[in-house]
């Protein structure tokens, strides 16, 4: 299997068409708890996902996914989590 960001990549690339790209997209940005946020618009079709782990202050996951989007947050050691969830939803 390609890697996450390999993955993402593709998944972009694929989607773009002059028009698509101005609209919707990838977001990866971090917040102030702190953690991160990924974010992911323009999807059609895909199941709804719902995740609400607390690890600890720090090990923390939220997925809200529906058919259109995807958005989750971590804490700041879960973004490669976070990303696996992100491929695995957009498969």
């Amino acid at each position: 299997m390609k890697n996450l960001i390999e993955n993402l990549q593709s998944w972009y690339g694929s989607q773009c068409n002059d028009v698509w790209e101005h609209s919707f997209g990838i977001e990866i940005s971090n917040i102030d708890n702190p953690g991160w946020k990924i974010k992911i618009t323009g999807v059609n079709n895909k199941s709804h996902l719902t995740i609400n782990v607390e690890r600890s202050d720090a090990d923390w996951i939220v997925i809200n996914a529906d058919d259109t989007a995807f958005q989750a947050y971590g804490g700041s050691l879960n973004l490669q989590e976070l990303l696996e969830a992100a491929v695995k939803w957009l498969e």
